[in-house]
C-alpha cells in the first residue's frame, strides 16, 4: 500500500480551508438570520422566537462542523508525518544496511 503523505497534507489544507469559510459564512449571516417580530401580538412573536431558535441551532450545528473538520484535518496532518517518519526510517535502514 503507498500513501502519499503529501496528498494527506494537502487534504487537510483543504478541510481547513472548508472549516474557515464555513464559520465565515456563520458568522457573516448571523445579522440576516435574526428576526424581529412583526408585530407584537403572540403569533408574530412566537414565529420570531421560533426562527430565532432555528438560527442558533444551525449555528450551534455548523460550529461543530467547523471542529469536526480541524480535527479531521489535524488527524490527516498526524498521520502524514507519521508516513513521513516511518518512510524515513525505512531509507536509513535500509542505507545502513550491508551490501
Amino acid at each position: 500500500m503507498h500513501v502519499d503523505p503529501h496528498a494527506l497534507l494537502a487534504a487537510a489544507a483543504e478541510l481547513e480551508a472548508a472549516s474557515e469559510r464555513l464559520r465565515g459564512v456563520v458568522s457573516s449571516t448571523r445579522p440576516a438570520r435574526q428576526v424581529l417580530p412583526a408585530g407584537s401580538e403572540e403569533v408574530s412573536t412566537n414565529a420570531a422566537d421560533y426562527f430565532n431558535s432555528t438560527s442558533d441551532s444551525l449555528t450551534s450545528s455548523a460550529n461543530r462542523a467547523v471542529i469536526e473538520l480541524e480535527n479531521a484535518a489535524a488527524t490527516l496532518r498526524r498521520h502524514a508525518a507519521a508516513y513521513q517518519l516511518e518512510d524515513q526510517r525505512a531509507q536509513a535502514d535500509l542505507a545502513s544496511a550491508p551490501v
